[in-house]
């Protein structure tokens, strides 16, 4: 997206740079990929030494031995859940349900940031919402606790710099405003 690029101007300098396709483009759980400068880097960091079972590939050099860049030989072809999509829907299909993700992250973050009882430390930059209760810990807690009993949405907390936080992800491709719309909803009644 636009935003996309605009956000992470100089990504390009990084060594290495992970992507979680099944986040951001909404595909299926497990399908990601860790791009690097330096592909020696790679062979390094997951080189396990001497495998066996492995004695009948061509010697080092003459062919990539894909154990020798991920801890996953035998696991099923996973870039076929990026590749085949892409093919059918192309890019702009899956940019413009970025967007609206990004754009409804802005839609909730308006919806709760003057919330009585909340304190919203930062806005989005992507489709991450962070907030938590001016109360503290404790009712940060029940917090989510009374959020999550609505049983309509469902938040997770992390810490940040030793404060619990709730955070909303806005990936689902089945959010949609209304669904925003009854969060934010939610989310300050249960403030409330």
């Amino acid at each position: 997206t636009e935003r996309g690029r605009e956000r992470f101007r100089g990504i390009e300098r990084a060594d290495s740079v992970t992507l979680d396709p099944h986040k951001g483009m909404f595909l299926p759980y497990g399908t990601g990929c860790l791009l690097v400068r330096e592909g020696r880097r790679l062979l390094d960091a997951h080189a396990a030494g001497e495998a066996r079972y492995l004695q009948d590939l061509a010697p080092e050099g003459e062919s990539l031995n894909f154990s020798d860049y991920s801890p996953e030989l035998s696991r099923d072809f996973r870039g076929l859940r990026v590749w085949l999509p892409l093919k059918l829907h192309g890019w702009e299909a899956f940019r413009e349900a970025l967007d609206e993700k990004l754009d409804l992250a802005r839609l909730l973050h308006e919806g709760i940031r003057d919330a009585p009882g909340i304190q919203v430390p930062w806005q989005p930059e992507l489709s991450i919402v962070a907030f938590r209760s001016i109360g503290g810990e404790e009712a940060s807690r029940a917090l989510l606790e009374r959020i999550n009993g609505s049983q309509r949405i469902f938040l997770s907390s992390t810490m940040i710099k030793g404060r619990f936080i709730l955070r909303a992800a806005v990936l689902s491709f089945r959010t949609h405003r209304d669904r925003i719309e009854e969060a934010v909803e939610i989310i300050r009644s249960a403030a409330g």
